[in-house]
């Protein structure tokens, strides 16, 4: 289990902060990670992340990113082939059980931050026996401004909302920047406005109006 734990290395979408109180910043999708000589497999999926919106599942094997083959690539750098900017567009060629497919979507700005235990054993009195409803609610509270909770995770792996019994320790909360709304303000409808004196007024018959007397125009012919 140790030797698992240490081979999981949390990646663009998700990232396990090294130390007590880390926070991390980048452009990811919402996933786990192992990576091997045949690619990146997807340890976890984070719900409502990227990876989840495009369907990833755990146990995906993704073979190639943006046209380069991972298998191509040396396992300590396939990570920053899956990060990049948030915003940016990432196209993946993912094998499932042996059948390959290939879908995209936008990197978005993750932040990891570790929760550590003593703000929970702070917060519930308690570092045992807690459950996911109660680490997700913490977390909720510890989300910087302008991002939204995501999830949590334990070791690198998402925690299940149903799960209970769990521990304080290693527990990490994802958060996605929630994208600024910019609002445009209608502009009023500009209607021309006409010089009338400057076109002539023109009857039905192609008569010019000279002059008015009273409310009867007074009409001459034009001239083509």
């Amino acid at each position: 289990m140790k030797k698992v734990i240490k081979s999981l290395i949390v990646c663009a979408a998700l990232a396990v902060a090294a130390t007590a109180g880390q926070t991390e910043n980048f452009g990811g999708l919402g996933i786990s990670i192992w990576t091997s000589k045949s690619g990146v497999k997807v340890a976890g999926v984070i719900p409502n992340s990227p990876a989840d919106n495009i369907g990833l599942k755990a146990g995906d094997l993704i073979v190639s990113v943006n046209g380069t083959e991972l298998s191509a690539v040396e396992p300590g750098t396939q990570v920053s082939h899956i990060r990049g900017e948030a915003g940016s567009t990432i196209s993946l060629v993912v094998n499932r059980n042996g059948t390959e497919f290939s879908v995209s979507t936008k990197r978005k700005s993750i932040e990891v931050q570790s929760l550590e235990a003593q703000t929970i054993a702070e917060w519930y009195g308690k570092i045992e026996g807690l459950t996911a409803e109660e680490i997700n609610h913490l977390a909720s509270q510890k989300v910087t401004e302008g991002y939204e909770l995501l999830g949590v995770m334990q070791y690198g792996m998402p925690i299940e909302r149903s799960a209970e019994n769990l521990s304080a320790n290693a527990v990490q909360q994802i958060s996605v920047q929630i994208p600024e709304v910019v609002q445009e303000v209608p502009q009023a409808e500009q209607v021309p406005v006409q010089n009338i004196e400057s076109k002539p007024l023109v009857n039905v018959k192609g008569a010019r109006v000279a002059k008015q007397q009273g409310n009867v125009p007074v009409y001459r012919m034009l001239r083509f």
